[in-house]
């Protein structure tokens, strides 16, 4: 597997957009269906301003050259030291171990790039694949409340979270 994350920019988003315009992401993520037209260029020129800002840092997920899915850090909180992660894996990549290894890269860069202390996750609790691959990147499930999404209303979520591990 040769899953790398860079940046999210504008040669990514070609293919980001026909990958988020699947139902089946958006079924699963806040992913917006019909995914909007011209919805990944500005994804990219949002994603742009938020790490200048250092409010969010989006990043393609590549297998090779291709892009297959995104995983990024949101909703930092610098005094607390933490962020949530989120992550979609395209549906043409599934089930071949890409977004375990993304959230593995991000997570990595969350606690050790930018310092963070901890990293929460919310997935649908009838997402058990995506639960899974954070449970395989080494999160714990913290909590379980009702989503306070209209698209997903009546589904629970499941939080997650990492901390960083204790110096020794």
């Amino acid at each position: 597997m040769a899953v790398r994350i860079e940046p999210f920019g504008l040669a990514h988003t070609a293919s980001f957009q026909a990958l988020a315009a699947d139902a089946r992401i958006a079924a699963a993520t806040l992913v917006p269906h019909p995914y909007p037209t011209g919805g990944a260029v500005e994804h990219a020129r949002s994603a742009a301003r938020w790490r200048e800002r250092r409010e969010a840092f989006a990043f393609a997920v590549l297998d090779g050259d291709a892009v297959v899915g995104s995983c990024g850090i949101k909703h930092l909180d610098w005094d607390a030291r933490s962020g949530e992660i989120g992550y979609w894996i395209g549906v043409p990549f599934w089930g071949r171990g890409l977004a375990t290894e993304a959230v593995r890269l991000v997570t990595a860069f969350g606690l050790y790039t930018l310092g963070l202390n901890r990293i929460v996750a919310e997935v649908l609790a009838d997402n058990v694949a995506s639960a899974r691959v954070l449970e395989k990147a080494g999160y714990r499930r913290v909590g379980t409340f009702p989503n306070p999404n209209d698209r997903h209303a009546g589904l629970a979520t499941w939080r997650y979270a990492l901390d960083r591990p204790l110096a020794t």
